[in-house]
């Protein structure tokens, strides 16, 4: 640690982008991680028997409209031209999703043109906000309905966001809902507004090892932050990317967080898409991902038989497992500043960052904008 100026808790995107700048400008950087691989939750590794590239803790697509952080991330990998489409089964049907124009013919056996269909939504989202006694949208439910009317909510954002949450929709922040735009055109792309969006040609492991690619960085997987606490000097200075709950020991209670586990099989049985949503309640997973359907720039791989499938459930938190998504509110709000009054009394020379430890759901290229933000301050 003599040699370290930084030490980096973390080595997924915000780590790795926070490290990769900080050791440019001549700093001397330890990154460790707890889990035996880089890249935190994008962590990706090709499967040998089929060459399909495997993400381990889900899929995930670059998409960002920020040029600064396309700039960044594409001096570390070149990305192919995917797209992302989904579709999402309910009652056996697949829709389009988000919920676009043939979302809403198919959903109600209509022909409407795009006014037609603003209108007649519109109309169903009045009548049904009227019925509810819904002015203000308190919760994801009056919000969901106040957009689209409840047939529509009902059919594609309710249970599927309540299996997610393993919570009544009434008991969710209405802001959730900003994710999940209403299009009245054929357009099915999910990012509609990223200017850039693909997958990195060599998978997201490889493109986090070039990030970390320096003399400046030393790199220690397997390691826990409690292991090496006790040999850290007073000067040197904390980036961390973990649980604050978990850093403080839970002295203040677990902050509410959300799980995933994920089922994985090689099948001939693929999905012919990349990824399906689940919005029936019977259906005890989210999602499932077919991974082959990102390498576009592998026809190869693309074409054969085999697909790697991985049916993601949604699993509640538990202390010593692996948290996913924070579940923000009001009241979880209160608590994380607390913990983060306690860290920072703890360890004076801690800063904390990432999805986890600034308990944000963040999508990467989010994460990188404010890792470049932070390693500027710093």
């Amino acid at each position: 640690m003599k040699e370290n100026s930084y030490l980096v808790v973390g080595a997924g995107i915000f780590g790795a982008t926070i490290a990769e700048r900080l050791a440019g400008t001549g700093n001397r950087v330890l990154v460790i991680d707890k889990r035996p691989h880089l890249a935190g939750n994008i962590y990706s590794y090709t499967d040998k028997e089929t060459g399909i590239e495997v993400h381990k803790y889900g899929s995930h697509i670059f998409h960002t409209e920020m040029d600064e952080v396309w700039d960044y991330i594409t001096k570390f990998t070149e990305f192919n031209d995917y797209t992302h489409t989904v579709n999402t089964r309910h009652n056996g049907k697949l829709y389009p999703m988000p919920i676009n124009l043939d979302t809403i013919n198919l959903l109600y056996e209509t022909d409407m043109d795009a006014a037609e269909a603003e209108k007649f939504v519109a109309k169903e989202a009045k009548r049904d906000s009227e019925k509810y006694g819904i002015t203000e949208p308190r919760n994801f439910e009056e919000k969901g309905i106040s957009l689209v009317g409840e047939k529509l909510y009902t059919a594609f954002l309710k249970n599927y966001t309540e299996k997610q949450w393993n919570t009544s929709a009434t008991n969710l922040s209405a802001e959730i809902l900003s994710r999940i735009p209403v299009r009245f055109s054929h357009d099915n792309r999910y990012f509609m507004t990223a200017k850039y969006q693909g997958i990195p040609k060599d998978g997201y492991t490889k493109m986090v090892e070039k990030m970390l690619d320096s003399e400046n960085i030393e790199v220690r997987l397997n390691t826990d932050f409690k292991d090496i606490e006790k040999d850290l000097l007073e000067n040197v200075k904390i980036v961390y990317c973990g649980q604050v709950d978990e850093l403080c020991n839970y002295e203040l209670g677990i902050l509410p967080w959300r799980s995933l586990k994920f089922e994985d099989e090689k099948t001939e049985n693929g999905l012919g898409e990349a990824v399906i949503n689940e919005a029936d309640k019977e259906v005890p997973y989210t999602r499932s991902h077919d991974y082959k359907y990102y390498q576009i720039h592998q026809p190869e791989v693309i074409e054969q038989k085999i697909s790697y499938i991985a049916r993601e459930y949604p699993a509640d938190f538990k202390k010593g497992g692996e948290a996913y998504y924070p579940v923000n509110n009001e009241d979880s709000a209160k608590l994380y500043e607390k913990y983060v009054t306690l860290a920072k009394k703890k360890y004076p020379n801690i800063v904390l960052g990432g999805r986890l430890g600034a308990y944000q759901y963040w999508d990467m290229d989010k994460a990188i904008k404010n890792a470049l933000e932070l390693a500027k301050d710093l």
